[in-house]
């Protein structure tokens, strides 16, 4: 995972604390951004389906399940992995009765169907794809994890994450409102396939 110079310095800003120039320099703030940056990264693409940090694979069956009796299929994730979010049906494929049963532990997805397709959240987004909301929302998460080692203030850190809330909220819903609802395709009991609109 890149950690982005310009997010930590945003981060940095809101504390008054001298920016970075680069990530691996020898300052508290650069450690102490190295250190929170992807945990904040992580905790904020896991509280919503992101649409810029959506991806699609066909994941690899593994030859050993140790799960065969409940499982009929075992799949490993891709390595960029944050969150699993659906199946959906390979390309031509039909769906009958809504969405594919899945389950993800240790690192390995079970489900009951073949030649798995995931539609995931990555953990690896680039800052030129991040909306300018979203990079609100992760600079003043960053903030508020920085504040007490960087500047010695709980008071400052409170403030931070309240405002850290609040533009998380602003950036789920200018996201909610810029991507399709693709989870209407799987409403009804009906076969829809790859493609066709409902």
């Amino acid at each position: 995972m890149a950690i982005s110079i310009s997010i930590c310095n945003l981060a940095l800003g809101e504390l008054r604390a001298p920016p970075i120039a680069d990530i691996d320099e020898h300052s508290v703030e650069a450690r102490e951004c190295a250190r929170y940056y992807p945990q904040c990264l992580t905790s904020l693409l896991e509280r919503h389906e992101w649409s810029f940090a959506t991806k699609i694979a066909t994941l690899a069956a593994l030859i050993v399940n140790p799960r065969h009796g409940e499982w009929v299929y075992a799949y490993g994730l891709p390595a960029d992995l944050a969150t699993a979010k659906r199946l959906v049906p390979p390309e031509g494929a039909a769906v009958v009765g809504g969405r594919q049963p899945f389950i993800v532990e240790a690192g390995i997805l079970f489900a009951q169907v073949p030649g798995a397709v995931l539609e995931y959240s990555t953990n690896n987004i680039a800052e030129a794809v991040m909306p300018a909301m979203f990079i609100d929302a992760l600079a003043f998460a960053l903030a508020a994890r920085l504040a007490v080692p960087v500047r010695d203030s709980r008071e400052a850190k409170g403030q931070l994450l309240q405002q850290a809330e609040i533009a998380a909220q602003r950036a789920i819903a200018d996201d909610r409102n810029r991507q399709p609802q693709h989870d209407l395709a799987f409403v009804d009991e009906v076969t829809v396939v790859r493609g066709v609109g409902v």
